[in-house]
């Protein structure tokens, strides 16, 4: 389909996300730790068979759209501003408005809308920008983004950094995922801390979930060490968890685990996969891009006991982001090329 971010420097070209709206394919690229912003909306437009640049955001990158009704939301997650307010984007009605609203949002990495209130996901922080505590920090807001209040906040600690990045309504609850990155426990797990090596530090995963009176520890997954991160989604009436386990860290090998929670318990999805890349839900159906065996696939489920799979030819390199409009895939690579394919027939 093209390269809409060939223009940018290198670290801004890859492709985070990819999103159907309202028949337009939008993209959403850069690197928030290199920081490449301002950073782009585009957008591929069918019709005319091109990539069309919509709006640009003072963030350094792209990394998550959400869709309510007719609005488009974009939380912004890393400012090019300074960090006394982060922001929030909404596509309504064809125009895209900036809230810088939310303060000391120095992160927003999510937004919901849930009983008629707006919910974002922030990495925030007490006292000073520069100093911390660095939190992990959820705010609503009741008249669609002019003002916010704290609904809930993590522990801050010294040495430690918390972030809230994902929020999920289901089955009239607001769950909440993040992590804490900070100093392991001596003892916690001996062999971690061989004589004469520093303490060392760890990714460790934070769940909540809101009832509509208070907000709670949501304990979701049994019998499983050294979670990192949790992704949600909502798929067959189930809450689906692509949690990341191990140790943090450079060159440590980590598991990807997949979870099904229907409101009372949970079970393991059995999945034969490495890096789960992306988790996509679409047409009653769910989409993960896996990588396995040093091939990348696209697995299909219906009901999440058989699965289809679709092995991505070994000259895409490098696929992070997947979307389906009911008869194609699309892909979006990490040097910003977009693809598409057309499904194969059963």
């Amino acid at each position: 389909m093209g390269h809409p971010t060939a223009n940018k420097v290198e670290a801004a070209r890859k492709i985070n996300e990819l999103m159907f709206v309202e028949q337009r394919l939008y993209v959403g690229h850069g690197d928030w730790f290199k920081n490449t912003g301002p950073t782009d909306v585009i957008y591929y437009d069918f019709d005319k068979q091109e990539f069309v640049t919509e709006y640009t955001v003072d963030e350094e990158a792209i990394h998550r759209y959400r869709h309510y009704g007719s609005r488009l939301f974009l939380p912004g997650t890393d400012s090019t501003e300074n960090g006394e307010y982060g922001n929030l984007y909404v596509r309504d009605a064809s125009t895209w408005k900036k809230y810088r609203t939310i303060p000391r949002g120095l992160h927003v990495f999510d937004f919901a809308e849930f009983k008629g209130k707006w919910y974002v996901a922030t990495g925030s922080y007490f006292g000073d920008i520069k100093t911390g505590p660095w939190i992990g920090a959820i705010y609503s807001s009741e008249d669609q983004a002019t003002s916010w209040r704290y609904e809930y906040t993590t522990a801050s600690a010294g040495r430690s950094v918390s972030r809230i990045t994902s929020l999920m309504p289901y089955k009239n609850r607001l769950f909440a995922f993040g992590y804490t990155d900070g100093p392991m426990p001596r003892g916690s797990e001996p062999k971690l801390f061989p004589a004469g090596e520093d303490r060392q530090s760890n990714r460790v995963a934070t769940s909540v979930v809101y009832d509509g009176d208070g907000w709670f520890s949501a304990d979701l997954i049994p019998d499983t060490k050294l979670i990192q991160t949790i992704e949600p989604a909502v798929f067959a009436d189930q809450l689906l968890l692509n949690v990341r386990v191990g140790r943090y860290g450079p060159d440590i090998p980590n598991e990807w685990q997949l979870f099904a929670h229907d409101g009372k318990s949970t079970r393991r999805v059995p999945l034969a996969s490495d890096p789960i890349i992306d988790m996509l839900v679409k047409h009653d159906r769910l989409i993960l891009l896996l990588e396995q065996q040093g091939k990348h696939v696209l697995s299909e489920s219906s009901e999440l006991v058989h699965w289809t799979n679709h092995v991505i030819d070994p000259e895409v390199k490098q696929p992070l982001s997947v979307e389906f409009d009911g008869t194609s895939y699309y892909l979006g690579l990490s040097d910003g090329t977009v693809l598409t394919a057309t499904v194969p027939a059963d």
